[in-house]
């Protein structure tokens, strides 16, 4: 059936059927006789017949929706099979909200597509990574993007973009984030980090000064921490489905900043097979996620 779906298609694109048979490389009466046999098959007529012109009726127009999935779901399946297995071990780090999150399903899907490759996982800050790819420890590593310019010899991806959201215990009656962080003892994203340094940004440029009681570099900790009732945070966006009863999240609106996570690649590596079926599997991972990066399909 997928070359009968394949001719269907041509014909919602080239208006009649001699115009698709001759860009599929049939003769008209092969493409009527696919056609035919693909209504026969399901039971339904596909096109509004009028002379030599063809229109697609409304199963025509859905059908044919579902046949452009199906068969872009066939050449993956396609490639996949006719790609080569490749050999070889990664070294790859990743900041820890990274690894819990996204990194399990990254390299599930690699290793399905080349099981005989092999990955060692770093755990570290984004600045630490930066450093160990820059020196040729690691061939890769997922961190936030950086506040300064990056050396020729490293490359930078986007694949997330995170916005900051205020967090505070559920039983806090304040709606108005900056009277949170002002009452409440503040917990802080780790000053040395990146992103620790994007919102002591924001809250200098905001006049607010917030009575910090603990810091930590680790976003997952602080939202326990939050959860405890121990204060409010400023952290990139977080998964609250567990935390609904103890945790309540408020909105920058208009003043919201983001937090980009990346993977960053020596120039020497970036054309290594290996680690380009790395960036696609995290591509693959991400893409789905409500805070995918809007460049992600430019790299």
């Amino acid at each position: 059936m997928i070359k009968e779906l394949r001719t269907l298609i041509a014909v919602a694109q080239h208006g009649t059927i001699t115009a698709a048979a001759r860009h599929i490389g049939l003769t008209q009466a092969a493409a009527s006789a696919q056609i035919q046999r693909l209504e026969e098959s399901l039971k339904v007529e596909l096109l509004d017949r009028a002379g030599r012109q063809v229109r697609l009726n409304a199963a025509g127009v859905d059908i044919v929706s579902r046949a452009e999935h199906i068969l872009h779901l066939c050449d993956e399946l396609r490639e996949v099979t006719q790609r080569p297995k490749l050999r070889g071990h990664l070294r790859l780090g990743a900041i820890q909200s990274m690894q819990r999150r996204y990194l399990p399903a990254m390299i599930k899907g690699l290793i399905q597509r080349h099981p005989d490759v092999s990955t060692h996982l770093e755990l570290g800050g984004s600045l630490p990574l930066l450093t160990a790819v820059d020196q040729g420890q690691l061939d890769a590593a997922m961190v936030v993007k950086p506040f300064f310019a990056l050396p020729a010899e490293l490359t930078f991806v986007p694949l997330l973009r995170e916005p900051f959201t205020v967090l505070c215990p559920a039983e806090a009656t304040c709606d108005d984030w900056r009277e949170v962080l002002t009452s409440l003892p503040f917990i802080r994203y780790d000053s040395a980090s990146f992103g620790g340094r994007m919102v002591d940004r924001f809250l200098q440029n905001h006049r607010i000064n917030p009575r910090c009681q603990v810091e930590s570099q680790d976003v997952d900790a602080i939202l326990e921490m939050v959860a405890c009732g121990i204060g409010a945070s400023l952290i990139p966006v977080k998964d609250l489905s567990q935390h609904r009863n103890t945790v309540r999240a408020i909105g920058l609106g208009d003043d919201t900043i983001y937090r980009e996570v990346g993977m960053v690649l020596s120039a020497a590596r970036g054309k290594d097979e290996l680690v380009q079926e790395l960036l696609q599997s995290a591509k693959s991972t991400l893409r789905e996620s409500p805070f995918a990066h809007p460049l992600l399909e430019r790299f």
